[in-house]
């Protein structure tokens, strides 16, 4: 298991057909790729959180697009999936007083590699934790 402090972006969507074609359309065109994304559905908008492999070149794009951006520390955790890893992460930063703001993953399947993406009340602590349960892992 290794992590990293990313920058994450994220703005507001309209819930219409094409809204998400349109905003990863504009990406592409400046040549920003997608790490990892998470889109929050409400009633007339929702939020489009997406971390990029160059995400100044993402937010200079969607700024000059009209859209306000605002940008966040998370952190980005790989692992490989296995029972009870979730459990063992969330469990040792609650401990440490840690609050996960909301988190969002994917596995390719069972067994296989993930990466978690998590906004926590106070990153820097919560690396040091990791960096404790790492070592001792």
């Amino acid at each position: 298991m290794n992590y990293e402090i990313k920058t994450q972006l994220s703005i507001s969507i309209k819930n219409t057909p094409g809204a998400i074609a349109t905003l990863t359309d504009t990406l592409a065109h400046h040549n920003v790729s997608l790490n990892a994304l998470s889109i929050a559905e409400g009633t007339d908008e929702g939020r489009f959180r997406f971390t990029a492999c160059d995400p100044v070149a993402a937010k200079r794009s969607l700024e000059s697009s009209g859209h306000v951006v605002a940008v966040d520390e998370v952190l980005s955790i790989r692992t490989q999936d296995s029972k009870g890893k979730l459990a063992f992460l969330t469990k040792a930063l609650s401990e440490g007083g840690i609050n996960i703001d909301y988190m969002y993953a994917s596995v390719d399947e069972e067994g296989a590699g993930s990466r978690l993406i998590l906004k926590v009340s106070n990153i820097h602590l919560a690396t040091r934790i990791l960096d404790e349960i790492l070592v001792a892992a």
